[in-house]
């Protein structure tokens, strides 16, 4: 089922069934702000009652900056063939045209900074929340571009991220001093914030975030080749006090598609051309505790 409701004072899209709900906010870059499995929260919630809105010239850390934003087409601000790209992206600062019914929501946004639709679905499917993406390249000529996922989980100390990658992985860090251990979220306070990324593809792309506490576990997984690297964020207590650890499954790493051209990892869609991929998301009780 579909409804229209609210989260906190903003419009919002519900899609839930018997154990799963999430909620969407199309008038807020379309983002997902809730995601629920059994009443359980999996996503970080910013505290208050109002929602600290992202516009095209606010701060991103300084707006809700929680939950699952769509990064489209950079993270960090730059400019590449006279386009500018802003900071996080125009996707998740833009209001989205949508349309509902009993079994799909229909989200669609133009990025305006590099001339581009920015279109998803959401639906169920076998039990599994599905979001199919599609971006299109309105250019004569070949775009340069970063899709992340900014998913943003609530902390549980001891919650980890379970990926194809091993502690071989080589790794770029991004910002802060990981741990040992540079999976697992530490207790508040432990540390400060760090982010990297692992350097390798893998297709398809499929990780988990555990909480051993909960005993839950959200699995994400791309079909097909253009989501291929995943980088982790953690965050135990030190930006804007909260504590959260974050995936950021993306179509290219180091969060502008200008350096990750530099190291041969860069995703462009053909001029004129389009992309598209699928996310699928399973949540449960969390195996083999």
């Amino acid at each position: 089922m579909i409804v229209e409701t609210f989260y906190k004072d903003r419009p919002a899209l519900k899609i839930y069934n018997d154990e799963i709900e999430a909620v969407f906010l199309p008038e807020d870059g379309g983002k997902m702000s809730s995601f629920k499995f059994k009443g359980h929260e999996f996503l970080a919630q910013r505290d208050g009652d109002k929602y600290l809105r992202l516009n095209m010239d606010t701060n991103y850390v300084e707006s809700e900056c929680s939950a699952f934003d769509d990064m489209f087409p950079t993270i960090d601000p730059c400019v590449i063939d006279g386009l500018s790209y802003p900071d996080h992206g125009e996707v998740c600062r833009s209001k989205f045209e949508y349309t509902f019914s009993e079994q799909k929501i229909s989200l669609k946004s133009k990025a305006r900074s590099v001339n581009a639709i920015f279109s998803k679905d959401v639906y169920f499917e076998d039990n599994e929340l599905c979001i199919r993406y599609e971006i299109v390249n309105q250019n004569s000529f070949a775009l340069p571009y970063i899709w992340a996922g900014h998913i943003m989980f609530a902390g549980e100390e001891g919650a980890y991220i379970q990926s194809p990658y091993s502690e071989k992985d080589e790794i770029t860090v991004c910002f802060g001093t990981p741990p040992k251990k540079i999976n697992i979220l530490e207790k508040y306070g432990a540390n400060k914030e760090y982010k990297f990324y692992y350097n390798n593809e893998k297709i398809p792309m499929e990780c988990s975030v555990c909480f051993p506490k909960a005993q839950k576990e959200a699995k994400f997984r791309f079909e097909g080749d253009v989501v291929k690297y995943l980088g982790i964020w953690m965050n135990p207590g030190d930006l804007n006090k909260m504590y959260n650890l974050a995936i950021e499954p993306c179509t290219a790493p180091y969060d502008t598609p200008i350096k990750a051209e530099r190291k041969g990892k860069s995703s462009v869609i053909k001029p004129n051309g389009e992309i598209s991929f699928n996310l699928k998301i399973k949540v449960g009780e969390l195996e083999n505790v």
